[in-house]
């Protein structure tokens, strides 16, 4: 992973406004990729975005049904 692009799980849980929890079970599910280092979680900010991306693309076409 791309040093400058990482932060914390606390982080991407609150840009994805999420519960840390909810987040992590992301990361355990495959749907957030990311990394352990020294006992702390890391994502890439890309990855982060992406997640958010599609997120709002299914809520946009679940109100169109």
């Amino acid at each position: 992973m791309n040093e400058d692009a990482l932060i914390g799980l606390a982080e991407a849980a609150q840009r994805l406004g999420l519960p840390y929890q909810n987040c992590h079970r992301l990361l355990l599910t495959g749907q957030l990729r990311g990394e352990k280092r020294d006992g702390r979680w890391y994502v890439r900010t890309d990855d982060v975005e992406q997640l958010l991306n599609r997120r709002s693309t299914s809520r946009r076409a679940a109100k169109t049904r």
